[in-house]
């Protein structure tokens, strides 16, 4: 074997191996960015309630305490509606007795 081809062969060698530890390297490097949060997640994890605050936005939890709540107002109401079509049948029929008295005294 040649001395020149046993250069070529070390220097082809050194460059393959430089070349794999480079890419190692990049591949952890990535890995180690992956894993940190960036200055945007940090900056709203930070931040979130006021965000949500002043963007008018509504949570989850405050989603389901409004539909809640909503039922129970709406039951409520339904009982009011149904409590106030009973009066107002009793006021139509002492209107409509009225009405009979009216005649009567109007008949006179």
């Amino acid at each position: 074997m040649d001395v020149n081809n046993y250069w070529y062969i070390v220097i082809i060698a050194i460059l393959a191996l430089s070349l794999v530890l480079v890419f190692a390297w990049y591949m952890q490097l990535r890995k180690k960015r992956a894993q940190m949060p960036s200055h945007i997640q940090l900056y709203f994890d930070d931040n979130f309630r006021k965000i949500m605050t002043e963007w008018d936005m509504v949570t989850r939890d405050r989603v389901k305490t409004f539909k809640k709540d909503m039922n129970k107002r709406l039951s409520k109401v339904g009982d009011d509606i149904s409590h106030l079509e009973k009066k107002r049948h009793d006021l139509d029929s002492r209107l409509s007795t009225l009405d009979k008295k009216i005649g009567n005294f109007e008949g006179l």
